[in-house]
């Protein structure tokens, strides 16, 4: 509602929200392996590091630069963004806890691509990303499941290791609000 209601307030507190769920979600968590914490910075440190050269070479996602809405910078990309994709990463494989390795990586990444549809749809408006002629290229949502599978399959036995009923509600969340602003339009 608050997007709704006062965009330019809200999105400058982004920043924070997404501190302030991921640092809810880690604490909920009830994770004390170093394993755990560990893969989880890998994965923040590879998803900031393909971002990166998505921006400078545009062969990764498409053509695309960040706003000023998620806060700090480095190298073009938000520092916040590693953040971002670390928690989506854990937040979906909550949901895939089947037998299957391969098959958890396959729904993993499904939920992955499903939640981005929803934030690219709304990115611009919020100051987040832009692309290209406003044009959301077929490139990034295929590169979103790859690297979503290869990251599932690496670190899914590191960070899904206990059920987190918190960590599903954010990727609910997520979904909620990224759906609802975009079919509110």
């Amino acid at each position: 509602m608050g997007f709704s209601i006062n965009p330019s307030y809200f999105k400058s507190l982004s920043p924070l929200n997404l501190l302030l769920s991921v640092g809810l979600v880690l604490f909920t968590s009830k994770q004390t392996s170093l394993k755990f914490y560990g893969s989880l910075l890998l994965i923040a440190l590879i998803g900031f590091s393909l971002e990166v050269l998505g921006v400078k070479t545009e062969l990764i996602f498409g053509s695309y630069f960040y706003g000023h809405a998620l806060g700090l910078k480095a190298l073009s990309v938000p520092l916040l963004i590693g953040v971002n994709w670390a928690i989506l990463l854990y937040s979906t494989a909550q949901f895939s806890r089947f037998k299957n390795k391969v098959l958890n990586a396959l729904f993993g990444s499904f939920l992955m691509v499903f939640l981005d549809f929803f934030m690219e749809q709304n990115a611009a408006r919020f100051d987040f990303w832009y692309w290209k002629n406003n044009i959301i290229p077929l490139q990034n949502y295929i590169a979103w499941f790859i690297i979503s599978f290869i990251l599932n399959i690496i670190f899914q036995n590191r960070i899904n290791q206990k059920s987190n009923l918190t960590a599903s509600a954010f990727y609910v969340i997520e979904i909620i609000f990224f759906a609802s602003l975009f079919f509110k339009n």
